[in-house]
């Protein structure tokens, strides 16, 4: 009996001459991820909770020492922070939190190449599920510090009624949380971005690193940070985070928006840099992850 073998050709042609082609697999891609992605990000939260007594419980210990820490610190005078339109409690909690979201949107994304390696090939997985695993990760790590920013605010709220400040409206904090995944995909597109650089070269990922613990304090996190010219003003205006997270801590706890056109043109930056990043991440993901 004739055993039948299928010939496979391999052509140096480029995928990118092809882009309806690429863009079509991307989409179809994306459609078909949703489970598997689901199904790696459970695999990654077993395998870290699966040697801890306490598990979840820990990602809400954080974030609540953190808020606690500075509360104190502002009880006792330690913290001058001048006036304030809401309680500092609040202030820090919600930067801090929301920077570590976007810190870990970025961190996530540019690993995305070494978690990639052998998923790919031997699994036959899409990339778009690798992508869409890193989200949904960064949503379930996102659970516990969205409780305990809607638990200090609504602590400290009765408080701020009566010196005429805002730490909580219910109707602004149904739109921070539909508006949240704006700080996700800024974080997510700069990372995808920077993720096949990454692989080729390393200190890609450790200057990352490095920056962001700077840019921690220029973004309104610890303390007000007035707008000024020169230097200061000019990284001000550069640094891509701060006016996400003001408006969205804005959102939160009085209902408003400071700067909504400047939000929006964030909105559009952050989708244009996130569709580069995943057309290259498709393309490159078979060869650049064997180099991760």
């Amino acid at each position: 009996m004739a055993v039948t073998r299928q010939r496979q050709v391999f052509q140096a042609e480029s995928q990118t001459r092809h882009l309806g082609d690429v863009l079509r697999a991307m989409v179809s891609g994306m459609v078909q991820s949703p489970y598997m992605a689901y199904r790696l990000c459970m695999k990654d939260i077993r395998a870290e909770y699966v040697k801890s007594a306490f598990g979840i419980l820990w990602d809400f210990m954080d974030p609540l020492v953190l808020g606690c820490v500075f509360y104190v610190l502002r009880g006792a005078g330690a913290i001058n922070t001048g006036d304030m339109d809401m309680p500092y409690t609040v202030f820090v909690v919600y930067g801090l939190l929301l920077f570590q979201t976007f810190s870990e949107s970025i961190t996530l994304s540019l690993d995305i190449m070494r978690r990639a390696k052998g998923l790919v090939d031997f699994l036959k997985l899409p990339p778009e599920a690798l992508i869409l695993s890193v989200f949904f990760r960064i949503l379930f790590n996102s659970y516990s510090r969205i409780l305990v920013m809607l638990a200090f605010s609504l602590a400290l709220y009765p408080g701020t009624i009566e010196s005429g400040g805002h730490a909580f409206s219910s109707i602004g904090f149904v739109k921070f949380l539909l508006c949240y995944p704006s700080i996700i995909l800024l974080g997510m597109s700069i990372g995808l971005f920077l993720a096949p650089f990454g692989a080729v070269y390393a200190d890609v990922g450790r200057f990352v690193r490095v920056i962001l613990v700077p840019l921690r304090y220029m973004s309104q996190t610890v303390l007000l940070v007035r707008r000024t010219g020169g230097a200061l003003g000019w990284l001000y205006t550069l640094n891509p985070v701060v006016l996400t997270l003001e408006n969205l801590r804005f959102l939160a706890t009085s209902n408003t928006i400071l700067n909504l056109d400047g939000m929006i043109l964030r909105w559009v930056f952050s989708c244009v840099v996130f569709v580069l990043g995943w057309l290259v991440f498709h393309v490159s993901v078979a060869i650049l992850s064997e180099r991760a």
